[in-house]
């Protein structure tokens, strides 16, 4: 945090501070102020009502305060009570008791449309975070506070720290295409979100994108509500098929007279997992490809002539870890040094730095009987663990409720976020080949630190370059990708700018008892701007290189909503009440780009003038309409039955007409057994629930219909397809009818209770790509492919088992069992894929009365009764007649475990999540254990490590005893010998002996498909995901109100924290098995080890009220 930031902040806290003093005196009113039990309390805050006097109480819970009305009316509040009103009359001393402000679990909630309803009254699951469970640990967004929270709800937190995207995945995969997140509606207004995904190795976009979710302050959040179901959220509609996020946003209600929260957070961050290398042996393949194609001799150090002098050097273009074992010798460098042979760690440790982020906020309430609002700013700067990037982020929030009269009020919100980010972390997958390869434990990092730039300031020059010899490398190596790296994050810039507003108008009036109307009007504006800065790689002699180019991008949500309800007695034991509203949303997106074409014709010189052929240039905008009307009935029958039914006709402009209309019903009905009936006495709360209700998921805009662009060939005008997919104007909506039943209880003077959930779904006509004939113009065509089906069980149990007069213990347990199948494919489709990997060599796929997420791979052949098939070289063989199932990438239960106890002034927070069941690929570790890298590989390469002894003697490995040290015939005796389990062709027990560092080499790493001829199995690169994490732990200590008291604050709270700490359980090997790039759920299973190292954080916060 910058020191201007923190100088504001005590200006503004100064300037606030004074405003607090007390108006002439004219009647004195003492007294003191003391919660239920008794107790004194300090820093409560007491007004005159209509007026600006104001005082708080001192450490005896004493207060003065002079009043001026004829009838003056005290108002006193504190963090955690109720407020309360006291009228003076002629009395002038008081003493004044403040209950304790309980959250109730029947409490209110906030549900579609921004309709509030008591919780009890519900028919459908719902689950509420509120804001401490928000914040406590300061995270940089909302969707990381949610891991473990939610039953039913999945996080996954991209592995680039607070500038990368979060996923949120709501009971299980909705798409067979991979994409969709949950929509977010804050304040009642449907804001941008949306889905990101990185590119792959190959493309230019390296970065880890984030997307819309990151603009919302966890400061600013008062409560958050995640509708689950369909009928929970069939008032959204076609918006609603992946779940609905609704977030609150604190008003300043509940606080007579002003007040001011200040929060100071500080934590650093480190790389939470990385492999464990080995550390025993350098650069090299396998003896023979070390000697006939390298020259090397039979450990794998090659001999030359420099300067006169005899020296060695291991093969450093080998992206194998099998050369010479680590020595402590001297050798010639791939930088022209002498420098020792040794092994210097992992180099992954010196790769990521420590990285740190600061987040000052300061929030000013006020509230009275006509007014109240709350302005608040937040200040975040961050630099994650990748070097070369940093974040800065100033938020601003107004949320203002204003009475015009009894009956009319309005409620005006702006949000304004204003984000510049400087080399967006990139994937590792690029960075030589991620996790798997190929930097060599004998590698200095510094040395790569010192060459990616040369002294005269232009790009690191491989070996074979004609330019000068001093500036060049003296032989090309393998990690020459990370020289890339290093030159794009230290050298080039990539700067982004991100203004984005979000502002609400809402007007409440009471036209009549019972009849009320709410109109609505919001705003969600985005403006993005990039410039990208690639600097001169050389002289501008040897040819115009370095890029210069923008990318202006607008997103622009307009929406708008009216609701006229009404509400009252049918009959003495029914309760009615009837809504119809109108919904309506136009989205727009603009994007506008132009670079330099052929290089800079001057060095750095980073202008489009600068280009030295004619600039490139694009720009494409697209829009999308949608509107609804809805009605909504609840019946309440003598206070234990609750009916609701919803109905929303909607039109989109995405698809043709005649397939754009839809309809979305929705039904659910809450049974209170514990007000119908009488129960035992043990219990407390006892509610049925039953749901059912439809949504739907569009395809984007233009996928209905053929967009064309136009361009000039030889001044002809010319109309081709704008994008690469075709559009199809047969296309459907995808739609997903799902039921729900739940049960909710509650035991022993509410210490213990349950809420069970079931839900069945089955969405149809799923919409997905498909190859379409290069002829017509396009390469893919979207299509409606087939159905799919979710079931699956939530449940929430919690309990309080200890509660005492100083001790508090609470615990929640969540855990959710969802079970995914493929219903039906197109006709003519025996599955689709939706991933290949290494030119076919796994596959993922959906087909029919499968989970989809299926993963396929060649597996080593077997005889009949099991046995490795092992061929002549000694090594297996891959049955490619077969293309067999090697997992699923679903989990088959999710959840967390919540323990919070409180002892007098302490509190610590533990949340563990965890996952079981389902597989993750990781290439990486597949790799990784073919280069030689992983611990992993030092199996059989020596004798200390298992190697079998042998010598070589025509063509053949001959095995030898253990501790002989020549054939008999003099020949030469090695100790990295393996024997692989099976048998060969004719059956026989496998007694072929192969080095070690061929069996790696050949049997793990890249491609496996017929006709390879390799004796790679990607059922290598398969594990099975489990994993138990101790994701967050917040030990917190609210000072004293007495202690407090003396600063004349109300609360202060002293707060450590560690998120993401360690695995307690993990069933893959060496790497982080969340790590996922982009949203898509395809990516978060499939890119183990290419992404980014998670991060682990430790910090501390200090919050204090006035």
């Amino acid at each position: 945090m910058t020191k201007a930031t923190i100088r504001l902040l005590l200006i503004v806290l100064a300037g606030i501070w004074s405003l607090t003093g007390t108006a002439q005196e004219k009647k004195m009113i003492t007294g003191v102020v003391k919660d239920s039990a008794g107790n004194v309390l300090p820093g409560v805050s007491v007004s005159e009502k209509g007026t600006t006097t104001n005082t708080i109480t001192d450490m005896n819970g004493s207060f003065r305060i002079p009043v001026s009305t004829a009838k003056p009316v005290l108002v006193f509040s504190s963090i955690g009570f109720d407020s309360k009103q006291v009228t003076v009359g002629d009395q002038t001393t008081f003493t004044v008791l403040l209950a304790s402000e309980i959250t109730s679990l029947e409490g209110v909630v906030v549900t579609a449309m921004g309709i509030k309803k008591e919780q009890r009254k519900l028919g459908y699951a719902t689950t509420q975070v509120l804001a401490k469970d928000i914040i406590q640990s300061a995270p940089t967004n909302f969707a990381s506070a949610l891991y473990g929270k939610a039953p039913g709800v999945t996080i996954n937190t991209n592995p680039g720290g607070a500038t990368s995207a979060v996923s949120i995945q709501i009971r299980g995969i909705n798409s067979i295409g991979g994409q969709g997140q949950p929509l977010l509606v804050v304040d009642g207004v449907i804001i941008r979100n949306g889905d990101a995904n990185s590119e792959g190795y190959w493309s230019g976009n390296q970065r880890l994108n984030g997307n819309g979710l990151l603009d919302i302050n966890p400061e600013n959040i008062e409560s958050l509500n995640i509708l689950k179901g369909a009928a929970a959220s069939a008032l959204y509609g076609s918006d609603a098929n992946f779940g609905v996020i609704v977030i609150t946003t604190k008003n300043g209600k509940g606080r007579k007279g002003l007040g001011v929260d200040v929060n100071l957070s500080a934590n650093v961050e480190n790389a939470a997992l990385l492999p464990d290398l080995q550390t025993e042996y350098g650069p090299g393949y396998d003896r023979a490809t070390n000697m006939s194609a390298f020259g090397s001799d039979d450990q794998g150090w090659i001999t030359q002539t420099v300067n006169g002098q005899s020296v060695k050097r291991p093969i450093f273009r080998a992206y194998g870890q099998f050369g010479p074992k680590v020595d402590g010798s001297q050798v010639y460098w791939w930088d022209g040094q002498m420098r020792t042979y040794q092994s210097h760690g992992n180099p992954w440790k010196k790769f990521y730095r420590t990285g740190q982020s600061e987040i000052a906020n300061i929030a000013i309430n006020n509230s009275s009987d006509k007014m109240n609002y709350r302005f608040s700013y937040t200040r975040n700067d961050y630099k994650g663990i990748q070097i070369g990037g940093k974040q800065e982020k100033n938020t601003f929030n107004l949320n203002l409720t204003y009475k015009v009269t009894p009956k009319l009020s309005v409620d005006l919100i702006a949000n304004y976020t204003n984000e510049k980010v400087h080399n967006r972390p990139r994937q590792i997958y690029y960075v030589t080949n991620n996790f798997g390869g190929f930097f060599s434990p004998v590698d200095n990092m510094d040395v790569y630190f010192d060459k990616y730039k040369t002294t005269k300031g232009y790009k690191w020059v491989d070996w074979n370059s004609n330019l000068d010899a001093t500036e060049r490398l003296a032989y090309n190596i393998r990690a020459k990708d990370f020289l890339d790296f290093l030159w794009n994050q230290l050298a080039n810039s990539f700067d982004e700018t991100t203004n984005r507003f979000i502002t609400s108008a809402t007007v409440n009036y009471n036209i009549a008892k019972g009849l009320n109307f709410r109109g609505r009007y919001g705003t969600d504006y985005t403006g993005y701007f990039a410039e990208n800065k690639e600097r001169t790689t050389q002289p501008i002699s040897f040819g115009a290189t370095g890029v210069y180019g923008t990318n202006t991008n607008q997103f622009v949500t307009v929406y708008g909503d009216a609701l006229l309800s009404y509400g009252g007695k049918v009959i003495p034991d029914l309760n009615i009440t009837a809504s119809v509203g109108y919904q309506a949303r136009k989205e727009e997106v603009r994007r506008n780009s132009a670079s330099t074409n052929g290089g800079l014709a001057q060095e750095n010189w980073f202008s489009l003038a600068a280009s030295k052929n004619n600039a490139n240039g694009s720009a494409s905008s697209s829009r999308l309409v949608k509107d609804g009307l809805f009605g909504i009935l609840n019946l309440e029958y003598k206070n234990f039955l609750f009916l609701e039914g919803t109905l929303r006709r909607e039109v989109t402009s995405s698809l043709a007409p005649g397939f754009n209309t839809f309809y979305y019903p929705g039904v659910s009905g809450a049974f209170e057994l514990s007000n119908a009936f009488q129960l035992p006495e043990f219990v407390n709360y006892s509610k049925l629930r039953a749901a059912w209700g439809i949504v739907g998921n569009p395809p984007p805009a233009y996928f209905g219909n053929v967009v064309y662009s136009a361009t000039n060939v030889q001044g002809v005008p010319v109309l081709y397809p704008a994008t690469s997919q075709y559009g199809n104007k047969e296309l459907k909506n995808e739609q997903k009818t799902e039921m729900e039943f739940g049960w909710e209880n509650r035991f022993l003077n509410n210490r213990l209770g349950f809420d069970l959930t079931y839900y069945n779904d089955k969405i149809v006509d799923q919409i997905m790509y498909l190859t379409t004939p290069a002829t017509i113009g396009s390469g893919s065509v979207a299509v409606n492919v087939g159905d799919m089906r979710n079931y699956g069980v939530e449940l929430g149990l919690y309990g309080t088992p200890v509660k005492t007069k100083d001790l508090i213990w609470d615990t929640r347990l969540n855990i959710a069992f969802n079970r995914n199948k493929v219903v039906a494919l197109k006709a003519g489709l025996e599955q689709l894929v939706s991933m290949s990997l290494d030119n076919n060599s796994l596959l993922v796929v959906s087909k029919p009365g499968e989970a989809a997420g299926e993963l396929l791979g060649y597996k080593r052949k077997v005889d009949d009764k099991g046995n490795y098939v092992i061929n002549a070289d000694g090594l297996y063989e891959i049955d490619f007649d077969n293309q067999a199932r090697l997992g699923n990438l679903q989990p088959k239960a999710t959840g967390g475990f919540i323990n919070s106890f409180t002892y007098k002034n302490f509190n610590l927070n533990v949340v563990v999540d965890f996952r079981f069941g389902g597989q993750v690929v990781s290439q990486a570790l597949l790799y990784g254990t073919g280069s030689g890298l992983y611990k992993n590989s030092l199996a059989g390469r020596d004798a200390d490590h298992g190697g079998l002894s042998y010598y070589t003697a025509g063509g053949k490995n001959i095995q030898v005893a253990k501790g002989t040290s020549a054939g008999p015939g003099g020949e030469k005796v090695y100790n990295d010998g393996m024997i692989l389990k099976g048998v060969t062709a004719d059956g026989k027990e496998n007694a072929t002996i192969v080095d070690a560092p061929n069996y790696y080499l050949s049997t793990f790493g890249w491609g496996s498909w017929p006709g390879s001829g390799s004796n790679i199995s990607y059922a290598d690169a398969v594990f099975d995901n489990d994993f138990i994490k101790m994701r967050e732990v917040t030990l917190s200590y609210n000072l004293p109100k007495k202690v407090a008291g003396f600063i004349k604050a109300q609360n202060l709270t002293f707060t450590v924290y560690g998120r993401n700490l360690f695995y307690i359980k993990k069933t893959l090997p060496y790497l982080d098995p969340e790590e996922g790039v982009g949203t898509n759920w395809l990516s978060n299973g499939t890119t183990s080890g290419q992404g980014n190292a998670a991060t682990r954080s430790i910090g501390g916060s200090i919050r204090v009220s006035f």
